[in-house]
């Protein structure tokens, strides 16, 4: 019999624009967050997120 996976690897990664003010997350980074990444697993369920400025954010989206 199969078992459930309960913690399914993160397999989408899901941009958003930032409302409100953050600083980006990356060490050492000192620009303004304006972008969110977030992490969903397959079915579709919140798993991390992140506040990023642009230029990590494109990073990211170049590495997914």
């Amino acid at each position: 019999m199969p078992q459930p996976d309960f913690y399914p690897a993160p397999t989408t990664v899901r941009i958003w624009r930032c409302k409100y003010v953050s600083q980006c997350k990356v060490r050492g980074c000192l620009k303004r967050a304006n972008l969110i990444a977030e992490k969903t697993d397959v079915a579709g369920r919140h798993v991390r997120q992140i506040e990023l400025c642009t230029q990590h954010c494109e990073v990211v989206i170049e590495s997914e």
